[in-house]
């Protein structure tokens, strides 16, 4: 049984909730909300704290509003006056399209860049399973192959289980670039070209970028593919079979690097000299991959990711957007009151 939510201004999860909230009912978030044409802002911004508290303190979101609709105190810290009906909440919910969700997240959550970036960026991609609350003996004649409405999934880490694969793409700094969902789980070397070509298209990854991914993405194509046609630093970790040199050797200029008035050959060369220098010392990366790491762990460990109730790939998407971009958030607000990031799952 979980204990009444009772809040503390002293706790660090209750001083960054109380953050969190005065975020999301600020001006901004209005503006926000405003731009996006979302007709009913007011009920629309308090389903967002709700949700936000539901993914903060892993309640169920009616669990939740029953303890708000007797407690004073809750309804104070929310600015509400009245008793909270939840069909209202779910059904403002469902509604929402997942792109208006995914934009909102974004836009209020995400530190506003001063200027356009000129140097190159780190960019670390990364996967995590997302195993849905399922009955497996209950529901184990829906579970299986053809017709089956679920299939079993394979994690390294996890090992077999039924939902979805998160791939994810971050900076040094903590910033989601962008997140994709799959079902079931379909190998990581098969996740990178398309999901790097989407942030190219995005002009989110520039050529010249770096970026790191662990051994699961290694295959000869990735490295040929990120070099030749996107133009970018593949530092994807080598497996104890992976010839580099050998991939290196195959490595030819892409047709369309012979027009241009040859920068983009000079700029080929550049990338593959750069290549060879990294890769050499992949190991170095090992600190900056780390990042990645430490916002899943918030994100299963602290906000309910590790396995979630909700069944279908609109749904899922929508509760990981929000909980993704508040890992994000949640990383720059303990980090101004000084709390290392390893330690906020434990809070």
């Amino acid at each position: 049984m979980l204990s009444p939510l009772i809040p503390d201004i002293k706790h660090p999860k209750w001083i960054i909730a109380i953050k969190i909230l005065e975020i999301i009912a600020s001006k901004r978030a209005k503006k926000i909300a405003g731009r996006l044409k979302i007709y009913d802002i007011d009920n629309f911004l308090l389903s967002i704290k709700l949700l936000i508290l539901s993914d903060l303190f892993e309640r169920d979101i009616s669990n939740l509003i029953s303890e708000i609709n007797v407690n004073c105190e809750l309804k104070k810290l929310l600015n509400v006056y009245s008793d909270i009906k939840p069909q209202s909440i779910y059904k403002l919910h469902s509604k929402l399209d997942y792109s208006l969700t995914y934009d909102f997240f974004r836009k209020l959550f995400s530190n506003k860049r001063i200027s356009k970036r000129t140097k190159a960026e780190i960019v670390i991609i990364d996967t995590t399973s997302i195993a849905i609350d399922l009955n497996l003996w209950r529901n184990r004649y829906k579970i299986g192959k053809g017709d089956r409405k679920y299939s079993y999934a394979y994690d390294h880490s996890k090992g077999y289980y039924v939902g979805f694969k998160l791939i994810l793409a971050i900076n040094q700094d903590f910033e989601v670039l962008g997140f994709q969902i799959y079902r079931n789980s379909p190998h990581d070397s098969k996740l990178l070209i398309s999901f790097v070509e989407k942030l190219i298209r995005s002009k989110i990854i520039k050529s010249k970028d770096i970026i790191v991914c662990d051994k699961g993405f290694t295959s000869k194509k990735n490295y040929q593919v990120l070099i030749n046609r996107f133009y970018v630093i593949p530092i994807i970790y080598p497996k104890k079979n992976t010839n580099i040199d050998k991939i290196i050797d195959g490595l030819n200029p892409p047709l369309d690097a012979f027009f241009y008035d040859k920068y983009k050959l000079k700029l080929w060369l550049k990338i593959v000299e750069e290549f060879k220098k990294l890769i050499a010392n992949w190991e170095d990366f090992k600190l900056v991959r780390s990042g990645i790491e430490d916002l899943f762990n918030i994100a299963k460990n602290s906000l309910g990711m590790k396995q979630i109730h909700q069944y279908t790939k609109l749904s899922v998407e929508k509760k990981v957007a929000r909980i993704i971009f508040l890992s994000q958030k949640l990383v720059y607000l303990f980090d101004e009151q000084n709390i290392e990031k390893k330690a906020i799952p434990f809070l």
